[in-house]
């Protein structure tokens, strides 16, 4: 993408990345989806955790630039996001794959929402927050950038069993 967003081009991005990325996982079995040794200890089903987890951080955010709040949804202070992503995996790896899935498919729907309801002039305004980068590089990292990473992170997991 360029400089500044183009809404409509920026939804497009994140449904082509989401549609990639759950064609990816449709045909995997449980037991493939809960295989550890991804990356690292993660499973399948663990990356797909990750995934739900920054897109809920992203719809907070989007949802206060909406309503115009001062105030935003942080990350947790004083951890490193190596710290924060090993804190997601111990919080979610007990839960059942279907529910991880679930999950990610609501979250993605949110996020999409959260996306939609902002004008381009909000997609495109910095933030003071994200060292005044603009809006729609850190949603395009928090969905169709960040399948791809973990959907090749997949693949060749895949590709090596």
């Amino acid at each position: 993408m360029t400089e500044h967003a183009s809404k409509t081009e920026l939804l497009q991005r994140m449904q082509t990345g989401y549609e990639q990325f759950t064609a990816l996982l449709a045909p995997l079995s449980e037991q493939q989806l809960c295989t550890p040794g991804v990356n690292g200890k993660w499973s399948i089903k663990d990356n797909i955790a990750h995934l739900s987890t920054w897109q809920k951080y992203l719809v907070g955010v989007l949802t206060a630039i909406y309503n115009k709040e001062q105030t935003f949804p942080t990350t947790t202070p004083g951890m490193s996001e190596d710290e924060e992503n090993e804190l997601y995996y111990q919080k979610n790896k007990d839960r059942s794959a279907a529910d991880i899935l679930n999950e990610f498919t609501t979250t993605y729907q949110q996020t999409r929402a959260a996306v939609e309801q902002l004008s381009e002039e909000q997609l495109n305004m910095p933030l003071e927050q994200w060292k005044g980068n603009p809006v729609w590089p850190n949603i395009a990292g928090n969905t169709f950038e960040h399948f791809e990473e973990h959907g090749q992170n997949i693949q060749k997991w895949l590709a090596s069993r």
